[in-house]
């Protein structure tokens, strides 16, 4: 339809690409029998780096919206991985933290997530992936 030029083709093995990653990612944690997925993962982990995030700090991290990211904090707060703190100034906004739970589950999965890149970018040398990062770096800044 639009011809196999590397302009046409982009969009389509960009997003080929994404989906394989996430699906053999979802494939290893029900395989491992982790009680989250690797969104939930990723969650986890932003938190264990910075435990004074709020919600709307998530969605705009992980380009979530409001709702989805409500469930996703709700699913892992009853799993006992997070907790909401009141903020300090008392407004309604509700910080974040991941819990001792979540660290120690968090630090279990991340030898699997390494293990998993690996596997993802085996024959992938450093100086092809700055070269990659750096043409998807040009496009976002081309989209703002």
């Amino acid at each position: 339809m639009f011809g196999k030029s590397p302009k046409n083709i982009f969009g389509h093995t960009l997003v080929e690409t994404g989906r394989r990653i996430k699906m053999y990612n979802l494939k290893v944690f029900s395989q491992m029998d982790f009680e989250i997925t690797p969104e939930q993962f990723v969650i986890l982990s932003i938190l264990d780096d910075d435990s004074n995030l709020h919600q709307m700090q998530l969605c705009e991290l992980l380009f979530k919206d409001r709702s989805n990211m409500a469930r996703l904090i709700s699913i892992l707060e009853q799993k006992g991985l997070i907790k909401r703190m009141q903020s300090v100034d008392k407004r309604l906004v509700n910080k974040i933290q991941i819990t001792e739970k979540g660290k120690s589950l968090k630090n279990r999965i991340l030898p699997v997530i390494k293990k998993s890149r690996n596997k993802v970018l085996n024959g992938i040398s450093d100086e092809e992936l700055n070269f990659c990062i750096e043409i998807f770096n040009r496009i976002q800044n081309n989209l703002k």
